[in-house]
């Protein structure tokens, strides 16, 4: 037996040496990237003679059909003193028509095994449908009379604003809602994009019947709206069915936009929501930037935040903020989807007593992404990663027409030439174009924080940052 444990420990020993060869090396990434454009059926496009645009894909891969059609009704379109009324108009759109009451629409398209949804974000407001090819025509009768014809009743508009009354009280408790919300407001000002989504309480407790009407006549109109139909089916048939159901919509002009861009507000101004009973700090950072396509300098700048702050794991903010420091679980930067001027936002969330290391530290990366630049084997590693990401944003029909609705809303110029030339010209940027996105683009002097924290424990470390107004999380409660 003893002979046993001592050939054993000996083995033991020797192990590193003798398995020293076997070690697995580190993974390489290619030094070559795949730029084939993306294969997408052929494109046709219309326009109807009430403005509607209309974008056909087909594609009989899968027996299953998706429109979306898209409308100026977001939050840019947004009254200012009647936060959220399009969110809650947008809505009600599914929950009664001159033809089909709330629950006979969801049975008809669940009958089916289909989905049909609305929405409203920022820029716009949409209505989705999919179905399997056969039942194309019910989700053109479905999606035509819910926008064409909604009734608004009152007891579904009471319904519908107890549900997001009860939500919005419940928010005010949660710590990374308020603070998404405040930074809204922090980096807006009076601008459309600084009011909640969803609406306050008091907004939304004041909303009328009258005031969906008006929303809905003069924003969900023929002038503005654009259809994207991919997937299975016939370019003939499908065609036929956009005339039956769209063909004699009418409406008002497309809506304008009355407000200008939204600009920059002092830099190093810093907003501390005071929660004494939290023992984390929500963090957000940033400042007005501009228009989400960026125009010339689009792919440098998403290869140059990749590698900052959008790359996960394999970005530097997250290698020294969290893996390094351990102060976080995540930490992510990037530009908002904006119409308009976007902020650029960073956030996170740390320890109450670690919330000036965590803001140090990114406001110091930031600082030697613009003195230091990039390196080769980072751009390398971003590139592999966004190159070979991009084909699996069109798997299905619905995320095919989300990519049209995305390229046609911020203006990259023709949809289909966007996504078959968006590998090769992001293959083309090299170190220079990024370091230079980062001294364009990057600029600590502009940061502006919003912090929801216990204020005794942290308002100590932000005062080297900059100027700090300190609000009770009550103050918001009682503006609810």
């Amino acid at each position: 037996m003893n002979k046993l444990i001592l050939t054993l420990a000996v083995a033991l020993l020797l192990a590193p040496a003798i398995f020293a060869e076997d070690v697995v090396p580190a993974f390489e990434p290619s030094q070559t990237f795949d730029v084939d454009p993306v294969k997408l059926p052929k494109i046709k496009t219309d326009v109807l003679d009430n403005g509607m645009q209309v974008f056909y894909i087909a594609d009989d891969e899968v027996p299953i059909a998706s429109m979306r059609l898209m409308f100026p009704a977001g939050k840019l379109y947004n009254p200012m003193d009647k936060a959220g009324v399009n969110n809650f108009m947008v809505d009600m759109l599914l929950k009664g028509t001159t033809n089909r009451s709330a629950s006979e629409i969801s049975e008809a398209i669940d009958f089916v095994g289909g989905s049909i949804n609305t929405g409203a974000a920022n820029n716009t407001a949409y209505v989705t449908c999919s179905v399997m090819s056969r039942d194309l025509e019910l989700g053109f009768d479905l999606v035509t009379d819910a926008i064409m014809n909604p009734t608004f009743p009152d007891e579904e508009i009471e319904r519908l604003r107890t549900q997001r009354v009860s939500s919005l009280m419940t928010n005010v408790d949660n710590a990374s809602s308020v603070a998404s919300e405040q930074w809204d407001v922090w980096v807006y000002g009076n601008h459309p994009y600084s009011l909640a989504s969803s609406g306050t309480v008091e907004s939304v407790s004041g909303f009328t019947r009258d005031d969906l009407v008006m929303q809905h006549e003069k924003l969900i109109v023929p002038g503005y709206a654009v259809l994207i139909l991919s997937g299975d089916f016939k370019q003939r048939a499908a065609k036929k069915l956009v005339e039956k159901y769209f063909g004699d919509w009418t409406g008002a002009d497309a809506p304008e936009v009355t407000v200008t861009d939204a600009q920059p507000g002092q830099g190093r101004e810093i907003l501390l929501i005071d929660k004494p009973d939290a023992v984390q700090s929500e963090v957000r950072m940033g400042y007005i930037l501009g228009p989400y396509n960026l125009r010339e300098d689009m792919y440098a700048f998403r290869l140059m935040n990749y590698i900052y702050g959008g790359g996960g794991f394999s970005s530097r903010l997250m290698k020294r903020v969290r893996v390094e420091l351990g102060l976080t679980y995540g930490i992510y930067s990037g530009l908002d989807a904006r119409v308009q001027n976007g902020a650029y936002t960073i956030s996170g969330s740390t320890k109450n007593e670690t919330t000036g290391t965590f803001i140090g530290e990114t406001i110091r990366l930031m600082e030697e992404a613009i003195e230091g630049g990039f390196e080769t084997d980072e751009l390398r590693d971003a590139k592999a990663y966004m190159l070979g990401s991009y084909p699996r944003q069109f798997e299905t029909p619905s995320q095919v027409a989300n990519q049209f609705q995305t390229a046609l809303l911020f203006d990259f110029g023709d949809p289909a030439d966007y996504i078959a030339d968006y590998r090769k010209n992001m293959a083309k940027v090299d170190l220079d174009d990024i370091n230079a996105a980062a001294t364009k683009y990057l600029d600590p002097s502009k940061i502006r924080i919003v912090v929801v924290g216990n204020a005794e424990v942290v308002k100590p470390q932000l005062e080297e940052f900059g100027n700090v107004t300190v609000k009770s999380i009550d103050e918001f409660k009682s503006e609810l």
